[in-house]
């Protein structure tokens, strides 16, 4: 559950159970899904349905975490504010949300997410259970006086960088294309991977959209970006393989705060017959584009995200 980094940068971090999802869904009311407490303060989670079908299903859950302030209580201001709701294994992060708050007043950070999305992502465990992680840290620079020996007297030995993975690979997999198709119904509904990390402390994750206006896309997008984080160029491709075989030529983005994700355009992904293989493979190989003044040889990294999303009628 929560826990304090220390005095001069406080954190908390905690896990949240939702639980009797398939109650949650067809429910018209807000849940409060619990307290998160911070710095004297105290941080109200709460999933409101939303945009309900025929079937009395909401097609939209409204995640968000708020908090009242009272002039007796510290201030909020510089605190940096998450929300992530993880994959049924309540371990990796899927969806996520966050921000920085620099004003001292009422503070709400709201995450909008699709049902279909977060059941095809495989966030729903066989339990009936979601798990959302609301996490709150005190941002603080420190500020060093330089030292004049140390400005006077500089040091030959040159520090190495530190040993990060900034070249690597991630694989989205899909058991039945035709089942998810199935259960995305809308245009641009897609899945989404766990993120991954490659490049240090940078965060990123996949979606694939099987079906918008008559075609198919890929997204890679940068997530769980600090407000001030520098911005990080990145060389990738990808290929897919299954039910449709193909691959990307090389390109190259640079991802920041205000254009944190790249769209992939492809023809449209269909199965078009019985015999036809219904799994698809994708796989993305993303590579950091390091200043040409600093060249380093660093390792390489490769994870996977196997979907096995609950797209059978799990709420009959």
């Amino acid at each position: 559950m929560g826990g304090t980094a220390s005095r001069s940068a406080p954190m908390t971090c905690d896990d949240l159970p939702v639980l009797w999802y398939s109650k949650l869904v067809r429910s018209r009311r807000v849940l409060n899904v619990g307290k998160v407490f911070f710095d004297g303060l105290v941080c109200n989670v709460e999933i409101l349905p939303m945009c309900f079908d025929k079937d009395g299903l909401a097609n939209v859950l409204i995640v968000s975490v708020g908090v009242t302030l009272d002039r007796h209580l510290r201030s909020f201001a510089g605190t940096h504010v998450s929300l992530e709701i993880l994959d049924a294994t309540g371990q990796h992060t899927v969806f996520h949300k966050d921000s920085d708050q620099e004003e001292d007043r009422f503070y709400m950070l709201t995450m909008y997410v699709r049902r279909c999305e977060l059941e095809a992502s495989s966030c729903v465990c066989a339990s009936d259970t979601l798990t959302i992680r609301c996490t709150l840290e005190k941002k603080q620079q420190a500020t060093k006086r330089p030292h004049l020996l140390g400005i006077l007297f500089k040091p030959n030995a040159v520090q190495e960088p530190p040993q990060v993975a900034m070249d690597g690979s991630h694989t989205l997999t899909v058991g039945s294309f035709s089942e998810l198709c199935a259960a995305l119904r809308a245009e641009g509904d897609g899945i989404y991977s766990r993120h991954f990390a490659i490049g240090g402390g940078s965060r990123w994750y996949l979606k694939f959209c099987p079906k918008y206006h008559g075609r198919s896309f890929l997204c890679l997008g940068r997530g769980r970006m600090a407000k001030g984080e520098m911005p990080m160029t990145v060389e990738f491709s990808f290929d897919l393989k299954g039910v449709v075989n193909h691959r990307s030529q090389k390109m190259t983005h640079t991802f920041d705060r205000d254009n944190d994700d790249f769209f992939y355009d492809l023809e449209q992904i269909r199965r078009t017959s019985p015999m036809q293989d219904d799994s698809l493979l994708v796989r993305c190989c993303l590579t950091v584009v390091m200043p040409e003044e600093t060249p380093i040889a660093v390792p390489m990294c490769s994870s996977e995200s196997v979907l096995t999303p609950r797209l059978s009628a799990m709420h009959g």
